[in-house]
Parts: structure tokens; sequence; C-alpha cells
């Protein structure tokens, strides 16, 4: 669902002096979200619009979420969402009137910075503080370089990329492997090849006997998390073994 909400100047102006806040860099990562949440609401849609990111997108995961608990939240009440925004802003030292928080900024930079692509989509780059550039690449409470963690060969480092001929090798070098064994983050291999949407993987899975009942940190097994991505296939496969 669209937005038809147009927010008030005010909001447009407390966007514009949060994208240059110093105090942005020093609140929670909970309220970061909030903020984008809020933000998306009010400028984009009442939801997510697009599916929700795959588990090793840990950034897009997290904001996609947050975005959807505001408007599960708030639902059509959109002045309640401004009003909410406004609060944080002030509370981070937001003036009315104020477009920004860096002396010397012009009118015409702080109206561009107002646009939420400018604020909130843009990458912060190498920075991991969370700086004034908005949320970026901060926001996750979960360490993004989760993928690159997982050592090359291990059973969940091939069922993420879908290698089935490497899984039938390593199970047969490996016969001990205990494949319902979940790794740092809580998700077994077939959490990880359902999410990601490898039928093959999960079909040679599920006959080598993984578990599809087994919950992941967020209490979401194999064939809720394939639903989420929208991988039909993967959803009928494990459905059929049930």
């Amino acid at each position: 669902m669209s937005s038809a909400y147009t927010p008030t100047p005010h909001f447009r102006d407390a966007a514009a002096y949060l994208s240059s806040a110093p105090s942005l860099s020093k609140v929670s990562n909970s309220t970061k979200l909030e903020l984008y949440g809020l933000f998306k609401y009010l400028t984009t849609s009442q939801t997510p619009n697009t599916s929700r990111p795959g588990l090793l997108d840990f950034t897009g995961r997290a904001k996609w979420d947050a975005w959807s608990n505001i408007g599960k939240q708030f639902a059509d009440r959109a002045p309640d969402v401004e009003a909410r925004y406004i609060q944080i802003a002030t509370e981070l030292g937001w003036k009315p009137g104020e477009t920004s928080a860096a002396p010397g900024k012009t009118t015409e930079e702080t109206s561009s910075a107002s646009k939420d692509e400018d604020i909130w989509d843009k990458d912060a780059g190498s920075r991991a503080s969370g700086g004034p550039s908005g949320l970026g690449n901060s926001v996750s409470t979960v360490s993004q370089a989760g993928e690159e963690e997982r050592q090359q060969g291990t059973l969940h480092a091939l069922a993420v990329s879908g290698d089935v001929q490497g899984i039938g090798s390593f199970l047969q070098s490996h016969p001990e492997t205990q494949l319902n064994e979940k790794d740092a983050y809580g998700y077994t291999a077939l959490h990880l090849a359902s999410d990601r949407g490898h039928l093959a993987v999960v079909k040679l899975l599920l006959e080598r006997g993984a578990d599809p009942r087994l919950q992941d940190a967020d209490e979401l097994t194999a064939v809720e998390l394939a639903r989420i991505a929208e991988h039909d296939d993967v959803v009928a496969l494990i459905e059929s073994k049930q």
C-alpha cells in the first residue's frame, strides 16, 4: 500500500536536520531502525513493497523488519507516525525551523538531503559508526561479516552457495557430519538453502535426513523462511516431506 499521506514541512525539516546530526551517531541501533521505519512509512508506503531480504543481508533484513513493524504498529495512523518521528528528532536536538545540524550548510544542500534515498538508503561506505550520513551499514546488530566468516568448504557455506555436488562430496568424505548442526547465527544448512531458494540442495539435505522442524534464532523453520522469501518450489518440496 503506497502512502497517501503528505508529510508536513516540520517533518521535512526534521529529516534534513537528522541527515547531518552528530547526535545520530550516539543513539542505539534500535532508535536508528525506528527512525528508518517511520521515515519509509511516511515517504514510500506503510509497509515494505519488496520481499524480505535473505538471511545473510543482515542490514537489509533489519531495515525491512523495522519498516514492517511500524506499519503493523500504526496501521493507517500516519499523523501519529509523523508525530513520533518528530518526537525522536526533537530528542536528538532538532528545533522547529532548523534544517541542518551542520554549520554553513546551504538551503539547497539541506533540501536535497531531505530526500529519502539520500538520507536513509545510501550506504555509509566504510563508515561503521552510523555517522551523519544516516543509517547506512551501521543499523545491523549482527556482524555483516557473517558470510565471510564461514570458512569455505563447510556444509553451511556449500548450502549458501547452492553447491549440490560439493555437498554430496562433503558428506561422502565427512560421514560424521551432523546435518542439523546450527552455525553461529542459529541456522542449519537447510535453513540457509531454503532461504536462498536452492531447491536441489534442499532436496538433497532432506533425503539425507535434515530436520525441517528445527527453528532458527527467530523461531522460524526452513519452510517459513522459504515462504517469506517467496520460494514457492522450496515450500512445496518441504511440505511434501512433512
